[in-house]
């Protein structure tokens, strides 16, 4: 088809009347025009200008009963119409076989990566000024159709912009500050449309008159909007024409004043998350959702809250999955919920819901089939929830309710918590039965090599699994027949990744035998700067294997299907319980769990969204002027601020501590959370379990950083409570610099645990003053990072936690030690193997650098705080550099619990992490050829020191005091002040009168943490009462210690050592 345009508008005038194309020269006439075949009444032409190179848009395009011109099938939104070409000045463009006797044409264009559309548009055929051509000009962040042409939108034209306006309760909405009239406008097809010409809103079917208001309270809910909106009240509307306005389309349209008429000045969505909770949640919270099984009337009721349907049925599935005879679901007016009651579907059987709905990202009404968001059990996929009853015997292993938690948690200081990833613990591990490497049952297997490593732990103190997100997950396949993972042939690998086989390098591998462990062994060999094959080979392999970390949530109330022997229905359930109980009666630990309520995998109308096809724009939270859906954690944000997003979150957890037995959660990006919900979930918890212990990532950033629209729950606002939050004072002091360094900043910033200023590499950048401030941070941290915890600091001054200085904020910010996580190794980042080879200097030797590894751990494990630790660091775990291994596979995150490797350098990480540290990283490897090679002996020696110190923590009460006041009065540190040696901590507890006797076999402990390159001699207190802890003195020259004399009233010590004194 000719292009319409085949020169740029600017070449020539255009007449409004025709408005036709620029010939090779000059201006065309308008008898070349209609020799176009988009004269042809049935082709209609949409141009979209988004001023992009190569824009990758589709056409959503559809009929309804108001606009039904289009001569095809409506569209899929997830496919769409491909565009028929691209014009270099108005962009690309689709020509659409036309009705000419219709009036118009439905077209949304978007793309998907990243997501972007417009508003529900139509094409006019009557407004169209060409004289028998049908064509609309569209452009990027317009939302309207402009018919004339032009590269650029008008500067005057009014189109539908974002979502700039919030209805907060019945009688009042914020608008945008310069507002001075408007009108509130609702359709409950969708479809509304501007026509400024007219100056009116066309396809509306309910106004509301709008006037500005004095109200000042709301202020207070909505700090965040109180310096770009104002209130305005509704002046007219009872509640059921608002509460139907709610279930359509609406806008906020603003007027304003041009030479004494009135015309459109702006129009905009209206956020309604708000009036929603106003209008329902205090029928919503009360009730029960999900599927509900009455065993007395041996029947089903089903409720969802869903207000802004218009209706909603309930879709069962018979056992192949087909579906069976709908049921019309009621509303209940009071709650915005919707049930199905008494239903004959029972334990077992699957069901779906079918929402009928306006739905923003389309602009139109969608019926959509959505899984329930809470969701016990479901089929493979996810793709259908099943009805279970938690309770029944077939779903409890034998002795479930008998079950009980091993562990105390009256003291959570006493905690030493081991983090751990389903997959990393057995995936690759030999003495695991082959069909449960990877599950959920491989914890059920006592004699292998990684649950005998984990008794081994339990043994000596480790009281607390963490399992890395083990709810239901969006980013791993379920289907085992569609997964291949490295243990598997690379034959199969190539067949479910056909990309490999073409590869000139992995398609040689693709008729062996080998498996992919192997093929990533050979290419490990010859991986260079110049031909980094490993992690390309990884990455590929990643499409289609078995490995996430899991912060992907898609259903946060049932176990991931991935992990479990059979992924469909409640055999999940099972193998999960049978886990639970193994951890706890077999292993001799409490659970922890890792949940992730502040985001889900996907919104909208995507596939894997469900909270978002049921109320639209309610439980994700909101950029407050665009609408678009924040996505500050990585994806999309959810709102814990509204009350029934509360509700699902406490419910969920309140399921995992009834249901499941887990004894303590772990939050991800728990400052994204409202402290007041966490605090109402916690008390929701622990009416279940009254020792249930929250703690999580305190972190203050993203649209809610400084309290600025709820307060956080955040490390500052979490004093006094009892929650635990990571402190990253501590780890970055340890570890040196920040998570977020790269290139030569990393190897820059060394910390106290691998040499700052004291034993510098190439760069020395670490000066005096910083290395003293450093070990500051470690006291106070070891101190349990106490917001009121006195001591002398660097600079002579007797200061408070608060009152030490971490990156602009208060380095001390606790009340109480278990509200408090130490750490300097966790699933993020570089593990700390890696780390302090980014940092330490090139003649470090192997000794030092597990010295180094050791002592760094020390600074946690004879702290007061909650002791956190990441799998595998005992064992010198390295990740071969990788920063963020959350989809690198089974072959960067391996641990190996025959402990003969450790898993270094085994492939530069990731491209796309870390192609900008790969220089680096090979200098590294070529300035410490043959030093890192870590053997089997390294690793077992790293394991005694680990051991040795986890023994030493738990055989005295004093390492754990908790009570802020009882460390602040019992603990004090030497070697401080302006004259202090760096790298060098000194720290005393005591236990003699006047304080309680606490442990009747000491008097003192006195704690010595030597990250020198030298060895010291402690004289900064009378030590000649004092002896080296019994362990030890057990361990002889196996000992961390190994080396430590006592010399009259002095004790000296070795080089990067941990050594721990007794006063008996």
């Amino acid at each position: 088809m000719p292009t319409l345009f085949p020169m740029p508008a600017s070449r020539c005038k255009l007449s409004i009347s025709i408005a036709l194309a620029l010939a090779s020269i000059g201006c065309a006439t308008q008898d070349e025009v209609q020799d176009t075949a988009l004269i042809n009444p049935d082709i209609a032409r949409i141009y979209f200008n988004s001023t992009e190179a190569q824009p990758d848009y589709v056409l959503h395009v559809w009929n309804d009963q108001t606009c039904d011109g289009y001569m095809g099938d409506n569209t899929d939104w997830k496919a769409g119409l491909e565009p028929s070409g691209q014009d270099p000045d108005y962009g690309v463009y689709w020509d659409l076989q036309i009705d000419p006797n219709a009036e118009c044409v439905n077209f949304t264009p978007h793309r998907f990566n990243p997501d972007y559309q417009t508003s529900a548009l139509k094409l006019r055929f009557s407004d169209n000024v060409n004289e028998g051509a049908k064509v609309g000009y569209v452009f990027k962040d317009t939302n309207r159709v402009f018919y004339t042409p032009s590269t650029t939108p008008p500067e005057t034209a009014v189109s539908l912009k974002g979502a700039n306006s919030h209805w907060i309760s019945p009688s009042l909405i914020l608008v945008p500050k310069n507002t001075t009239e408007a009108e509130l406008v609702m359709s409950t097809t969708g479809g509304m449309s501007i026509n400024e010409r007219d100056n009116l809103i066309e396809g509306t079917a309910t106004r509301l008159t709008l006037a500005p208001s004095s109200a000042s309270a709301w202020q207070q809910d909505y700090p965040h909007l109180t310096d770009e909106f104002a209130a305005f009240e509704i002046k007219e509307g009872d509640s059921n024409t608002i509460a139907n306005m709610i279930r359509g389309q609406i806008w906020l349209v603003s007027y304003a004043d041009e030479e004494g008429a009135r015309a459109l000045s702006s129009v905009t969505r209206v956020q309604t998350a708000e009036l929603l909770d106003s209008l329902y949640a205090d029928e919503a919270t009360k009730l029960e959702y999900g599927a509900v099984i009455d065993h007395e009337s041996d029947t089903t009721t089903f409720r969802l809250w869903a207000p802004t349907a218009q209706q909603v049925k309930l879709i069962p599935f018979d056992e192949d999955l087909r579906a069976l005879t709908p049921i019309l679901m009621r509303r209940d007016n009071a709650s915005g919920s919707w049930l199905a009651e008494y239903t004959e579907l029972a334990h077992g059987d699957f069901y779906r819901y079918e929402v009928t709905l306006y739905h923003p990202e389309t602009g139109r009404v969608e019926t959509l089939q959505v899984t329930d968001p809470y969701s016990l059990s479901l089929s493979t996929n996810s793709q259908h929830s099943q009805v279970v009853d938690l309770d029944s015997s077939e779903l409890k292993p034998a002795g479930w309710d008998e079950l009980s938690s091993p562990v105390s948690q009256e003291n959570p200081a006493s905690f030493m918590i081991y983090e751990t990833h389903v997959r990393d613990f057995s995936a690759l591990d030999e003495s695991t039965t082959d069909h449960y490497r990877g599950k959920y049952l491989a914890f059920t297997e006592g004699d292998s090599l990684p649950v005998t490593h984990l008794k081994s732990l339990s043994r000596r103190g480790a009281t607390h699994l963490h399992l890395m997100p083990v709810f239901d997950f969006a980013t791993v396949n379920e289907e085992l027949t569609e997964r291949a993972d490295i243990n598997e042939s690379f034959r199969k690998l190539c067949q479910m990744n056909p990309n490999l086989i073409r590869h000139p390098k992995f398609g040689l591998y693709c008729d062996g035998g080998l498996s992919g462990e192997k093929v990533l062994e050979q290419f490990s060999r010859e991986d260079s700067l110049e031909a980094p094959v490993v992690q390309e080979l990884s990455r590929a392999i990643s499409q289609n294997d078995s490995y996430n970390w899991g912060y992907d949530p898609y259903h946060y109330s049932t176990p991931e299907g991935s992990y479990a022997t059979e992924a469909n229905g409640m055999q999940r359930i099972v193998e999960f319980r049978k886990m639970i109980m193994a951890i706890k009666s077999d292993i001799k630990m409490n659970v922890v769990m890792d949940v992730v309520y502040n985001h889900t995998n996907e919104s909208g109308m995507a596939d894997k969204s469900v909270l978002d096809k049921i109320v639209p724009d309610y439980y994700h939270r909101l950029d407050p002027v665009t609408g678009e859906v924040e996505e500050s954690t990585c994806c999309a944000n959810t709102a814990p601020e509204r009350q029934m997003m509360e509700k699902l979150i406490t419910d969920s957890v309140v399921v995992w501590a009834k249901d499941y037995k887990v004894d303590a959660f772990r939050w991800d990006l728990m400052g994204h959370h409202p402290k007041s919900q966490i605090l109402a979930t916690l008390d929701a918890a622990k009416e279940v379990n009254p020792e249930v212990y929250f703690y999580g990532e305190g972190w203050d950033f993203g649209e809610v950083k400084s309290d600025s629209q709820f307060q956080q729950a955040s490390q500052l606002n979490l004093y006094g409570t009892g929650i635990g939050t990571f402190s990253d004072r501590m780890r970055d002091a340890v570890r040196g610099g920040s998570p977020f360094d790269k290139e030569e900043q990393i190897r820059a910033s060394q910390g106290f645990g691998n040499g700052a200023f004291v034993y510098p590499n190439e760069l020395n950048k670490v000066d005096e003053a910083q290395a003293k401030h450093l070990a500051d941070i470690v006291r106070l941290g070891m101190a349990g990072n106490l917001r009121d915890f006195s001591f002398t600091d660097s600079q002579d001054r007797t200061i408070k936690g608060s009152e030490l200085e971490y990156n602009d904020e208060p380095a001390g910010y606790a009340k109480d030690a278990w509200e408090i996580i130490n750490y300097v190794e966790k699933h993020d980042n570089q593990t700390l193997w890696d780390n302090h080879q980014y940092k330490a200097p090139f003649d470090a030797d192997l000794n030092t650098r597990i010295r180094m590894h050791a002592t760094s751990l020390a600074t946690v494990m004879y702290g007061q705080n909650v002791v956190f630790h990441h799998m595998g660091s005992e064992l010198l775990r390295s990740k071969s550099m990788e920063r963020n291994s959350y989809d690198s596979g089974d072959w960067y995150n391996r641990v190996d619990f025959t402990k003969q490797s450790n898993n270094w350098n085994v492939g530069l990480p990731s491209a796309d992490e870390d192609e900008q540290n790969w220089p680096l990283i090979e200098n590294i490897y070529k300035n410490t050829e043959g030093k890192l090679d870590v053997s089997p002996r390294d690793i077992a020696t790293m394991e005694r020191y680990f051991k040795e110190m986890m023994e030493i923590r738990t055989s005295s009460p004093l390492f754990t005091l908790g009570d802020g006041r009882e460390i602040s009065q019992r603990i004090k540190f030497h070697n401080t002040g302006s004259n202090q040696l760096p790298g060098l901590i000194v720290m005393s507890i005591d236990d003699r009168a006047p304080f309680e006797n606490l442990d009747p076999q000491r008097k003192r402990i006195v704690v010595v943490i030597n990250a020198r390159n030298d060895i010291q001699t402690i004289d900064q207190l009378n030590m000649s009462s004092f002896k080296p802890h019994r362990f030890h003195s057990q361990l002889g020259p196996f000992s961390l210690a190994n080396g430590t004399e006592m010399v009259d009233d002095v004790a000296i010590v070795p080089p990067w050592s941990a050594v721990v004194f007794e006063e008996r």
